[in-house]
């Protein structure tokens, strides 16, 4: 005579209980990841990390070019509050040119 197979269970994360692997909560302590928290693969480590890199990028980037163009515009003004408005004008307009400046070099990947 055959035997029905029976299902495997697993001991849920959160309370211990058995459970089935395909259930989307526990019975028990209705954990909804009763199998535990999704753990990356080497591949989305990887591409997790590379992100990671690219948003430091891109701050970095943008910082250093809003810097660049408020010093820009302190040291051509004429007076002191021309300075403060020349230093707000062009880092504004550095933030402009670097998060497009940026967004190219994570795309394009020129520095690793």
């Amino acid at each position: 005579m055959h035997q029905p197979k029976r299902q495997e269970l697993i001991g849920c994360y959160d309370c211990g209980g058995g459970i089935s692997f395909s259930a989307l909560s526990c019975p028990h302590c209705g954990s909804t990841q009763p199998s535990g928290p999704h753990m990356f693969s080497a591949r989305e480590l990887k591409r997790h990390r590379i992100e990671e890199k690219n948003d430091k990028r891109l701050v970095a980037v943008t910082l250093l070019c809003c810097a660049l163009g408020a010093v820009f515009g302190v040291l051509t003004a004429s007076g002191p509050s021309s300075a403060v408005v020349g230093g707000l004008g062009y880092g504004f307009i550095g933030v402009l040119i670097g998060v497009p400046a940026a967004f190219i070099i994570n795309v394009t990947r020129l520095f690793g």
